[in-house]
């Protein structure tokens, strides 16, 4: 028993220990506690400076709206003095009601339509090539010239067809004075006449048969024996146009169904794009198009559906779409990629600024949005179409926001000058 009470007296000393100990305990977790709040304090401005635009900040609402011109950062800012000086004027970004549209891309092709290939209507040696790969050539323009037998075996054909109707018709006329003296019969007279309508049927082909070879009336009526008879053709251009392909060279030896040349009118090209099965309710022959190619930033060309294919590809499940653009200057290029917008019935809310408020820098297009007194900030922006005086735009600005229309190279100016300071 004893020994019981002596191995439970450490316990007291150990509970009187922790009472002397507690008030220092209470008291470190006090300025712990004291510390952490007002180290919370002092972060909490800055976090709420940093926060980035679309971001959660907590206790307040989350909106779609963009931030305001006092909390966007400026590229530039500006004294009151000089932004006076400058001039600028400003509009305000505006939803704009805009047909309905729907996009997709498509690939320039030649019109099929207005391409002529070229070839020989003989065969031949090419001694002499006069157009070049991309040359404008005119109507009967000489392309090329052939040294062809066949050629001169068409105009040997018609001298001696021509002799033959000479002799014919001698005999025609001669029949017919015997017969009114009743020296030969009707029958003898008659296949006078016959010959002499078939040599002519002769004479008239093979002078056809010359024109089409390449040559000119006067050079046929000239032709009247053998001296002049004439070995080269030459290929003259079916039609104006552009030289689209060329297929021979000199020294070549071509037959009649050779492709020599292509030519082709450029000024209107078709545009072939792929439409998805869901959107084929939307697609109607004659319907308005506009097109856009990342070559020419702002511009935009004007087409029409001319043809919408009755077949779907089963892999894709897309049926083409022709569009015919007219292509003035020959902008558009055989085989450039470009951007279909295929009006379609209704009308949607689209942003919109004024044209006047666009720059082009490089590939890029941009406005400079006003942030704040004398503060701006340069943004780059995606137009989608023209609608009179205004762009729409895709993407880059936000409704209501400021935009300079009047003075932005002066701010464009001011920005160099800027960046060259701080590079010097």
């Amino acid at each position: 028993m004893n020994q019981a009470k002596d191995q439970e007296s450490p316990k007291p000393r150990l509970t009187s220990t922790f009472r002397k100990r507690w008030p220092l305990l209470v008291a470190s977790f006090a300025l712990i506690a004291v510390l952490a709040a007002a180290l919370i304090t002092m972060r909490r401005p800055q976090a709420q400076t940093g926060h980035v635009a679309g971001a959660p900040v907590p206790g307040v609402e989350a909106t779609d709206a963009a931030p305001s011109p006092a909390a966007a950062s400026a590229d530039i800012t500006l004294p009151p003095e000089m932004v006076e000086r400058a001039g600028l004027r400003y509009d305000v970004v505006r939803l704009q009601a805009v047909a309905n549209s729907l996009r997709t891309t498509g690939t320039v092709q030649a019109n099929a339509y207005r391409e002529t290939r070229v070839t020989p209507l003989v065969g031949g040696r090419v001694t002499a090539v006069h157009a070049q790969l991309g040359d404008h050539v005119t109507k009967g323009q000489p392309l090329a010239v052939i040294f062809s037998s066949d050629l001169a075996e068409a105009q040997m054909k018609y001298l001696t067809v021509s002799a033959d109707l000479q002799y014919h018709a001698a005999q025609h006329n001669r029949a017919q004075k015997l017969a009114e003296l009743g020296a030969i019969s009707q029958q003898e007279l008659e296949e006078a006449h016959s010959h002499f309508q078939e040599h002519h049927a002769e004479l008239a082909a093979a002078r056809q048969r010359l024109l089409l070879l390449g040559l000119t009336e006067a050079q046929v009526n000239a032709l009247k024996d053998a001296s002049q008879v004439r070995s080269e053709v030459t290929i003259p251009a079916p039609s104006a146009g552009v030289i689209t392909a060329r297929n021979v060279n000199m020294g070549q030896v071509v037959a009649m169904a050779d492709s020599l040349f292509s030519v082709t009118d450029l000024s209107t090209v078709w545009v072939i794009a792929n439409v998805y099965e869901k959107d084929f309710a939307a697609l109607r022959t004659g319907a308005g198009v506009t097109i856009t190619a990342p070559a020419f930033p702002g511009r935009t060309f004007r087409g029409t559906v001319s043809y919408v294919d009755p077949r779907v590809d089963p892999q894709t499940r897309t049926a083409q779409v022709r569009v015919e653009v007219a292509n003035p200057g020959q902008a558009l290029k055989l085989g450039m990629f470009v951007d279909v917008a295929l009006n379609t019935p209704g009308t949607q809310q689209a942003l919109a600024i004024p044209k006047a408020a666009l720059q082009t820098v490089g590939s890029d297009q941009i406005v400079f949005v006003s942030v704040g007194p004398g503060r701006f900030q340069m943004r780059k922006v995606q137009t989608a179409g023209e609608a009179g005086e205004y762009v729409r735009v895709a993407s880059g600005v936000s409704e209501g926001e400021k935009v300079v229309t009047e003075g932005s190279f002066f701010l464009r100016a001011e920005m160099g000058r800027s960046a060259a300071s701080h590079t010097h």
